[in-house]
């Protein structure tokens, strides 16, 4: 084999690397937590900071307009795994949608926990998969294309991420079109 066929492969095994390391952490997690050994890290930490540092880290190649409407309280929760529903939640909206669609986050206090709503202007879901969306490695018929390399981890993982902190995850059709995705995490 040349030296530049070697380079080539190297790169390719680089990159192979990096798209493949995000799944296999999905997958060590979704392991962990059907496993029950994973506990919350709960810590105080402002909900709008937490809100957008997950924005600002969601990879969104097609530039979606992605607005943000959060406050700002104090909330109790693991940060990380909160950040991770939210980026999966992110990342889901991003692939599922077609370009120009909109994007919302919000976030909110109620009843001494905090909501979290993702919602776009997609194709939405077909209701009577709501509940089968957060099984692991289900996804909604004509989700898997070039554009979606996901494996059905991510949607299993908010539902797990939520009840592990007390909390749950659903699926709600979007008024006007698309999905709108709620998580609500009890106070801590």
């Amino acid at each position: 084999m040349s030296a530049q066929a070697r380079q080539s492969l190297r790169q390719c095994l680089v990159m192979l690397r990096h798209d493949l390391a995000p799944t296999g952490v999905d997958l060590l997690d979704l392991d962990r937590l059907q496993r029950g050994i994973v506990s919350p890290q709960r810590r105080p930490i402002d909900l709008a900071e937490l809100v957008h540092r997950s924005v600002d880290g969601t990879e969104n190649p097609a530039g979606r307009d992605i607005e943000v409407e959060v406050e700002s309280i104090t909330v109790s929760v693991d940060a990380a795994k909160v950040e991770r529903i939210l980026e999966n939640l992110l990342s889901n909206a991003i692939r599922h949608t077609p370009d120009g669609t909109r994007i919302w986050i919000r976030g909110f206090g109620q009843d001494g926990g905090v909501m979290l709503i993702v919602e776009d202007e997609g194709h939405g879901i077909p209701h009577e998969l709501h509940e089968a969306v957060f099984e692991p490695f289900r996804q909604a018929p004509g989700s898997s294309s070039e554009h979606s390399p996901g494996v059905g981890v991510g949607l299993s993982l908010v539902r797990r991420f939520a009840e592990l902190h007390g909390g749950r995850a659903w699926l709600e059709d979007r008024e006007g079109g698309g999905s709108s995705f709620h998580v609500f995490l009890p106070g801590g």
